[in-house]
């Protein structure tokens, strides 16, 4: 009789642990469905967030979603859909912005050409495509972040280059009201970057900003102005490549501004102009020095790949340049003076450079490298004959003792390069135009210097040899 009550409450307590056990299952379902849920919905408004930041698709409501217990999967198919979704929500902005400033561009040269419209109209009509951009990248920016971006990049170029040609082209302002409205949008352009904090506005703009005014006119007769204009521009892209670690901005700036000064120089260079040209030339090379070493010596970050190749780059559109300003009838003498100077400038270069910046072994090895070949390019430029040939294999014995001395192996290694130049000159071109005396003259020393080096080498590898012998 006591056992079935015992029996009956265990019983009981097994049943309602049965159902509170259901119960908790069932809650813990819902909990689930809520969290899986939420996650979709979180997921949704961060696609449409990146919409709105950048233009990149999102996923869509009407989108068909798989739930696979508390995960979520999407169709396959959106990643097939990448590449069609680049195009058509990138790539078509960045090309159809391009084409219209360009249309507006020749547009308004063709005006020029066909006397159509009065001057006054002409830069009414083109402010006016400008400020029509400028409104609707205003409108749009809200939802359209991306869009605006580029509408707001079309709107800048055109005012550029609209006051370009108005000043310029027209003298329809003063040059203090042209400088004015240059600085102003470019200082625009640069905190509009900013605050879109996309790095193509400020692309789109400077490739606007400095290839416009060529769609216009030459402009030959002006350079010391549209150099200024260049200036001005390269200061913003600078300091924006700086402010928002954009060095891509920089290192495009360079290598624009160098194409559109060494093309001016062998097209349209006037030697009148050598002062104005000297000073901007000089001006541009500092300047994107500057560039480059500015997170090396705020950051103290070492200097990446790309830092060290516009450093070479900004030394060798330099030497071109010069070469284009200084040497203008490209004869044998003009060369030989440039590249004199340009040798001792990159070696004064290279010494600074050992001792400010001593971590930077690979920038130091490839500007000496650079005044090494400029100091081979003077001896071919200022002597001839067996002159160049005992200079360069001085050079090369120099080269060597320099190596040994101070246990660097490029310096070395310059020295046997520049040994076998000179011996393939030796035989290719001075052969024909030697004298017999000269010839035993210069194959003797080679072949002396080229068996030092070989002894030395060897004698090099065998102490080597020793020292791991020992350990």
């Amino acid at each position: 009789m006591f056992v079935l009550p015992i029996v009956t409450e265990i019983v009981n307590w097994f049943v309602k642990t049965e159902e509170k056990i259901k119960e908790l299952q069932e809650r813990i379902y819902q909990l689930s469905a809520n969290v899986n849920d939420a996650q979709h919905e979180v997921r949704l408004l961060q696609a449409e967030l990146e919409t709105l930041k950048s233009g990149s698709p999102s996923i869509n409501h009407e989108t068909e979603i798989f739930y696979t217990d508390n995960t979520i999967k999407t169709p396959s198919s959106s990643e097939h859909g990448s590449l069609e979704n680049f195009i058509g929500l990138k790539l078509i902005h960045l090309v159809g912005i391009v084409v219209l400033v360009v249309g507006i561009s020749i547009g308004v040269k063709y005006a020029i050409d066909k006397e159509l419209i009065s001057e006054a109209m002409r830069i009414a009509l083109a402010y006016g495509a400008g400020i029509l951009l400028f409104i609707l990248s205003l409108r749009l920016k809200k939802k359209y972040q991306f869009f605006s971006a580029i509408l707001f990049s079309g709107s800048m170029a055109t005012f550029y280059f609209t006051t370009y040609a108005a000043f310029v082209y027209y003298n329809f302002m003063p040059p203090v009201a042209a400088f004015l409205l240059m600085t102003a949008f470019t200082v625009y352009t640069v905190i509009a970057a900013m605050s879109y904090n996309r790095q193509e506005i400020a692309i789109l703009g400077m490739i606007g900003a400095y290839g416009i005014p060529f769609l216009i006119s030459a402009n030959s007769e002006k350079v010391e102005l549209f150099f200024s204009y260049i200036l001005l521009i390269n200061i913003g892209m600078v300091f924006l490549s700086f402010k928002k670690s954009w060095k891509l901005m920089g290192q495009l700036a360079m290598v624009i501004t160098w194409i559109l000064f060494i093309g001016w120089g062998f097209f349209r260079y006037d030697p009148s102009k050598q002062w104005i040209a000297s000073v901007f030339m000089l001006v541009y090379y500092f300047l994107f020095i500057i560039n480059a070493l500015a997170f090396r010596i705020s950051k103290k970050d070492n200097l990446s790949g790309r830092e060290v190749q516009q450093i070479i780059v900004n030394n060798t559109a330099l030497y071109v340049a010069a070469i284009i300003v200084f040497n203008n009838d490209l004869s044998g003498e003009g060369f030989a003076s440039v590249t004199g100077l340009m040798f001792l400038f990159l070696a004064l270069i290279a010494i600074i450079s050992t001792v400010v910046l001593s971590s930077e072994i690979i920038l130091q090895r490839l500007i000496a490298w650079q005044a090494l070949l400029l100091l081979i390019l003077f001896i071919a430029f200022q002597w001839e004959g067996l002159m160049v040939t005992l200079l360069w294999v001085a050079v090369a014995v120099l080269l060597f003792i320099w190596g040994i001395l101070n246990k660097k192996a490029w310096p070395r290694l310059g020295s046997v390069l520049l040994i076998g130049a000179t011996l393939a000159k030796l035989i290719i071109f001075d052969s024909a135009q030697f004298s017999t005396v000269q010839k035993i003259l210069s194959f003797i020393i080679i072949g002396v210097l080229l068996l030092l080096g070989s002894f030395y080498y060897q004698k090099f590898n065998l102490s080597q040899k020793n020292k791991e012998s020992n350990y």
